[in-house]
């Protein structure tokens, strides 16, 4: 069996409460391939040129969370950059469906934690939006980030830090050293509407 196949069947488990409870509202919540807009940011429109040159020693002292990762930290920066240019996107596990992102500068050896993105949990996505996982690609996210060398855009199907608000596809461009999110297709959950005053109400 594929390594990419017993991701999907590990995921469908996770998954499961969602498909079999029948509830609409769920459904309404779970990401699907028929949400991504077909105006969506595109890789090409957020070019930078891959790295080639040696990595950079992590650096894993400056930073709380990078200390605390410190071990996943350097396994990851011996990997070629996979992100951004000279950057290496790494990913690991935090739990059932979630999963730890950091970036890492393969030039500089510079760690950072992006903010509204350092995690992310997959419970309503569809396998079916999840790119597939190719033999020895080392990568802990399910196949929910869609990102390349050659490009500054980060795609992330899931809930960013487990917020309900968050839950969708978010499309995030680095720049300035920090992800910006430059859209996001919301599947969350729907707020009910605010119930009128009385003094709101017709007379």
């Amino acid at each position: 069996m594929s390594r990419h196949a017993v991701l999907a069947l590990a995921l469908a488990f996770v998954l499961l409460p969602a498909f079999g409870a029948g509830d609409s509202g769920q459904d309404e919540q779970l990401i699907q391939q028929s949400d991504i807009p077909k105006d969506a940011p595109r890789f090409a429109d957020y070019p930078a040129k891959p790295y080639a040159g040696a990595n950079a020693a992590p650096d894993v002292s400056s930073d709380p969370r990078s200390s605390r990762y410190r071990t996943q930290l350097k396994n990851w920066a011996r990997e070629k950059p996979n992100f951004a240019g000279h950057y290496i996107l790494a990913t690991w596990g935090c739990g059932t469906g979630c999963t730890e992102i950091a970036v890492i500068d393969a030039i500089t050896g510079k760690v950072f934690h992006p903010p509204g993105a350092r995690t992310n949990h997959i419970e309503d996505v569809d396998p079916e939006v999840l790119v597939e996982v190719r033999e020895n690609e080392r990568r802990a996210d399910f196949g929910a980030l869609r990102y390349r060398a050659d490009s500054r855009l980060l795609i992330l199907f899931g809930a960013p830090e487990g917020r309900a608000d968050n839950q969708g596809i978010s499309y995030f461009v680095w720049e300035d050293e920090r992800l910006n999110r430059v859209r996001f297709v919301g599947k969350g959950p729907s707020l009910p509407m605010p119930r009128a005053s009385s003094s709101n109400r017709a007379r």
